[in-house]
């Protein structure tokens, strides 16, 4: 098999790998068989193998392995618009917040800050916040808080 060289991102990672050496690639592991670009890191400068001993197959398994976890790891976001976000009240519920908010400031700013939200992140903590204040003021139940955020 023809000598590998590496090119990496600046944080480490490969972006490429070539049989020739090129501007800005460094030599691959003496011992490297494997094209397969996420198989190499950077580290103190040189091209290392981080999966030294497996094959091509099981490297790819274990990839596969570490972005499923980073994805289950990731936050879940459910963004929906306005509108939708407004249609999962009852127009008594609604009737009622908008009531409120001509007395409660608290609920006055939740409606303000969702007239300028371009969407609604039905995970975002700052929705999840104003939901419970809602509830905390007796306009929703902790029911309804949870059917909302569904």
């Amino acid at each position: 098999m023809p000598k590998l060289y590496i090119a990496f991102h600046d944080n480490g990672v490969v972006r490429d790998i070539a049989t020739e050496a090129l501007e800005g690639y460094l030599p691959a592991p003496s011992k490297a068989t494997s094209t397969l670009a996420l198989r190499y890191a950077l580290q103190d400068g040189k091209a290392v193998d981080r999966f030294p001993g497996k094959t091509d197959e099981e490297v790819l398994a274990l990839i596969a392995s570490e972005q499923a976890a980073q994805v289950v790891a990731a936050p879940s976001q459910k963004v929906i618009t306005k509108l939708a976000f407004m249609n999962r009240f009852t127009m008594e519920e609604l009737a009622a917040i908008y009531t409120a908010a001509k007395t409660e400031v608290m609920v006055e700013v939740f409606l303000d800050k969702l007239k300028i939200a371009e969407e609604v992140n039905l995970a975002d903590a700052q929705t999840i916040g104003g939901l419970q204040a809602l509830a905390a003021s007796g306009l929703l139940t902790e029911a309804r808080v949870q059917e909302v955020l569904q």
